[in-house]
């Protein structure tokens, strides 16, 4: 059930596998749900911003029935040049209080093609995959396909000093931002990849060893990524310094995608800066 391009290319080149719900977000989920019960596994694709309209039907004909459903989120993070209806910076939030949902943002354009290999390995319940508008940025992307462990995430670059923990594709704009400060060497680099379910074992170890943390989403800071993370500190009791980036409590409006994370400072000279402050 895809859109856009995308639908147009699949239905022509396997009709018999693509089916054209219209705009209508609710009867996509819902179909979905009534082929998973049905063996097969269906890849749902919708645009984060209007997998809204489908909530009701993503809790109760979905996650409550445990079915293994792949939401594919087009549009996720901001968008750019599509009005402020479009940007995609509620799913974080609006998903991660689901009971039964796997959610999990790609870093590049090989993860997001591992995970969904591993989608379609068969999972036994429902997988939210979301992903910005764009174009890839790896040439050889076409790499053997390798399954992803559910709950994982990955350290980037080692420090001693103070933890980044990004998620999804904004992870880019922390790499370019190490660039640009003196003391990179001590800042220490994490993809988390899942926001549910988090990988707590790598967590452990990042409080245990750092005393400041900082989360970066391309998501509502509101009850996103980094509120995940506070959560996991109360819960576990730990007493570190944790400062959580993202779309601030606002509504974004039009504009190109490097505007407006300049805007809301999630740019690579804004992060720069916000690390040495933090660092110095």
């Amino acid at each position: 059930m895809p859109t856009g391009s995308s639908l147009k290319f699949m239905m022509q080149e396997i009709p018999e596998r693509a089916f054209d719900v219209g705009i209508a977000e609710q009867h996509a989920v819902t179909l979905a749900a009534g082929m998973a019960t049905q063996g097969l596994i269906p890849f749902c694709n919708i645009y984060s911003t209007f997998l809204q309209r489908a909530y009701d039907q993503i809790i109760h004909d979905v996650a409550l029935q445990k079915l293994p459903v792949i939401f594919c989120l087009d549009r996720a993070g901001l968008v750019g040049e599509d009005g402020a209806t479009h940007h995609g910076v509620f799913d974080l939030s609006y998903l991660r209080c689901i009971p039964n949902l796997i959610i999990f943002a790609p870093r590049n354009e090989i993860e997001l093609r591992n995970i969904m290999y591993t989608a379609q390995l068969g999972l036994n319940q429902p997988l939210a995959i979301r992903y910005p508008r764009g174009r890839g940025r790896i040439i050889d992307w076409q790499q053997p396909f390798e399954k992803i462990e559910i709950g994982t995430g990955m350290q980037l670059k080692k420090g001693n000093e103070m933890a980044v923990l990004s998620i999804g594709t904004i992870s880019k704009n922390v790499e370019e931002a190490f660039s640009n400060i003196e003391n990179k060497d001590a800042i220490a680099h994490y993809d988390m990849r899942f926001v549910k379910p988090l990988d707590e074992k790598l967590l452990h170890q990042i409080f245990k060893k750092y005393h400041h943390i900082i989360t970066i989403e391309d998501n509502a800071v509101t009850g996103g990524f980094g509120t995940a993370i506070l959560e996991f500190a109360s819960k576990n009791n730990y007493k570190k310094s944790v400062k959580t980036i993202g779309i601030p409590d606002i509504f974004i409006e039009h504009g190109s995608v490097d505007d407006l994370q300049k805007t809301v400072g999630l740019d690579e000279e804004s992060l720069a800066i916000l690390f040495s402050e933090l660092m110095s």
